[in-house]
């Protein structure tokens, strides 16, 4: 008769070596360490536990908690990332609207005119007027 095919051992998390990895890559992410901290889950800064937790449950959730936390990191960078893209966005499409009103610059108008629409479609709203230079003091 044959034999049932025998579980292969039920392998033990290493939670400090996919902590230690994910600290490695969190370095890897450009312009992280320009991030404010993080808020803590608690006061120990541990995240609470349910009654009768195992040791493999703290573990898993530290896992967690690093993932997440490296994922917001990503989070964070990116929308910085996108806030940079967007100032200078806005300053090549002012100095585009600007040398547009010039006569000899027709060829921009179209241009002007497709961003302009290209905004109010992705942001519901108008453009934002240019704001005023501060005066030095």
């Amino acid at each position: 008769m044959k034999q049932p095919p025998k579980k292969a051992p039920k392998k033990k998390l290493d939670a400090a070596a996919i902590l230690s990895k994910l600290a490695e890559l969190r370095k890897g992410i450009p312009d992280v360490g320009n991030l404010p901290p993080r808020p803590r889950r608690s006061e120990d800064g541990r995240t609470a536990m349910f009654p009768g937790a195992t040791m493999e449950d703290f573990d898993l959730m530290a896992v967690a908690d690093g993932l997440e936390a490296l994922a917001d990191d990503i989070h964070a960078v990116a929308e910085q990332k996108h806030a940079a893209a967007m100032v200078k966005a806005l300053e090549i499409y002012y100095a585009a609207e600007e040398l547009a009103r010039d006569p000899a610059h027709p060829e921009l108008i179209p241009h002007v005119e497709n961003m302009r629409r290209a905004y109010e479609a992705d942001f519901g709203k108008p453009i934002p007027p240019k704001p005023k230079p501060e005066p030095e003091s």
